[in-house]
């Protein structure tokens, strides 16, 4: 459904900067996102929300299911991110074998460091 359904986009930039996301739905978006099977080129910027980081690990699962791509710049900045679910997102990154750009942004988030061993190994 939704963005899912493009099945030829090779490239998708979107800007949701200062929203009031919650990420609730984030999950579910990746999993849309990772319909896209010709996409190489993936460029996200979150900052400036509410997200908690409750469900980024789905949505790092749906975003590794793009076998495509080589190129991903997320940007989930100045949001309430804790660090609880950064393993499965690393991990579910960690599948874009084409991947040779890579740039995350967690800056001015609550993580604490807990769980960044898990997401190193799944990256």
């Amino acid at each position: 459904e939704g963005i899912g359904r493009c099945a030829q986009l090779t490239s998708l930039k979107l800007d949701f900067w200062g929203n009031q996301i919650t990420g609730e739905h984030l999950g579910t978006f990746g999993e849309g996102i990772g319909r896209c099977a010709k996409l190489t080129s993936l460029e996200l910027d979150f900052g400036g929300n509410q997200i908690t980081g409750e469900h980024l690990g789905t949505f790092g699962e749906g975003i590794g299911r793009c076998a495509q791509l080589t190129s991903l710049v997320l940007d989930f900045r100045g949001n309430q991110i804790t660090g609880e679910h950064l393993g499965t997102f690393g991990e579910g990154i960690g599948r874009c074998a084409q991947l040779t750009s890579l740039v995350l942004d967690f800056r001015g988030n609550q993580i604490t460091g807990e769980h960044l061993g898990t997401f190193g190994e799944g990256i």
